[in-house]
């Protein structure tokens, strides 16, 4: 779910303005979840543009803070890596603990792959920078069940919501997604950006028309 129409557009352009959309001359980008894809999007770089990067992070508080409310969440966790400075901004912002999820466990009982501690009756909004077809964020967040606290939502920056699955995977592991952006809204703003060659133009609408094709025929994942 979108957080935001109306903010929608200004995260896209602020993504453009920072170079972070990355469009491939060559060899498709791979994902870690396996679909070939001629954009990769590197959300980092919002962490190094003071500007850029309060004017999201106050968007994403304010929006999302009735969603905290609603759902009484009272944690804020991100994912490691990429998740774990846009849960701390988020935290802040919010007033609310910060924790961070690890790709693997150090240690041994239930807690050894989460640092940080967790509130009393923890219900905690799970943070990260991008998601494509859903399945990584449903598997961080079995890793984070593990831990304890109930997880119910997820926030990222950008939702490509070009996958089909990507409804039942959230489905089917009692989650909802909310976003930022998503790529339409990328997309749009790459074209008003008037950089984009017409080479660019047919294939980033190849893309978006058909991302699942466009992924076999270019090496990646059909599933």
């Amino acid at each position: 779910m979108l957080l935001s129409d109306s903010d929608a557009p200004r995260v896209a352009q602020a993504l453009v303005a920072l170079g972070a959309v990355r469009i491939a001359a060559h060899q498709p980008f791979i994902y870690t979840s396996g679909w070939a894809s001629p954009v990769y999007v590197d959300a980092q770089l919002l962490m190094s543009d003071v500007v850029l990067r309060n004017e999201i992070m106050d968007m994403a508080a304010r929006r999302v803070q009735p969603l905290v409310a609603a759902r009484g969440i009272n944690a804020i966790v991100g994912t490691e890596s990429s998740g774990i400075a846009f849960a701390a901004w988020l935290a802040e912002r919010l007033d609310l603990p910060m924790l961070y999820l690890r790709k693997r466990p150090v240690g041994w009982d239930i807690t050894a792959q989460l640092e940080g501690r967790l509130p009393a009756d923890a219900k905690v909004l799970l943070v990260d920078d991008v998601t494509t077809d859903g399945r990584s964020k449903a598997g961080t967040v079995a890793a984070l069940r593990r831990a304890g606290p109930l997880v119910e939502d997820v926030l990222v920056l950008l939702d490509y919501a070009l996958y089909a699955q990507q409804a039942s995977t959230l489905a089917n592991h009692g989650l909802a997604l909310h976003a930022l952006a998503t790529w339409r809204h990328l997309h749009e703003a790459l074209l008003a950006s008037g950089t984009l060659s017409a080479a660019q133009q047919a294939t980033l609408a190849d893309f978006s028309a058909s991302p699942v094709a466009w992924s076999i025929r270019n090496g990646g994942t059909g599933a």
